[in-house]
């Protein structure tokens, strides 16, 4: 019976260890992913002044400009949308894996320290995006599993509250 425990055990970490390197892969795509939005919106910025300081006599420049805005534009919209995939992604691996440490009932949350890091990275660039509604299931089953152990997970609790309050989940 205890080699049955062992190998449990054992299972249970490469769970573990799976998903949070999943969770922080998407999370590494989707804040590479925002640094080319930055570098796209800066781009914005130069056209802008480009096309401020531009003269009459030159209107092919100011055409120029402005569809070279509009070109940059598309692509930080596309970039979003990837962006916001890969981070509905590691949120949802991170979810997965608290699901996971309340149904085995771990002693330590490392899925609280996932789901802060994907907090900090979101609320530090102030992104909004719409969660896909199998994560809000996610947040809410969660949420509801937490509230039967009011004592134990206060850090995970933490975390899904925190994420519940910007995403204005009630």
């Amino acid at each position: 019976m205890e080699f049955r425990s062992e190998i449990i055990t054992e299972r249970n970490l490469k769970m573990n260890s799976n998903l949070s390197l999943f969770s922080s892969n998407e999370l590494s795509f989707a804040q590479n992913l925002q640094l080319q939005i930055s570098q796209k919106e800066f781009e914005i910025k130069l056209v802008d002044i480009n096309r401020q300081y531009s003269t009459p006599l030159n209107s092919g420049d100011y055409y120029y400009n402005q569809q070279r805005k509009m070109l940059i534009e598309m692509e930080i919209s596309n970039l979003k949308i990837q962006r916001d995939g890969h981070l509905n992604n590691s949120l949802n691996y991170a979810l997965e894996l608290a699901e996971f440490e309340i149904a085995n009932k771990n002693n330590f949350s490392s899925a609280a320290i996932v789901l802060s890091n994907v907090y900090s990275f979101i609320s530090i660039n102030n992104i909004r995006f719409v969660l896909n509604t199998f994560v809000i299931s996610k947040i809410y089953s969660i949420s509801f599993s937490l509230l039967q152990n009011p004592l134990e997970y206060s850090l995970l609790r933490t975390e899904i509250n925190k994420l519940k309050l910007y995403f204005h989940i009630p």
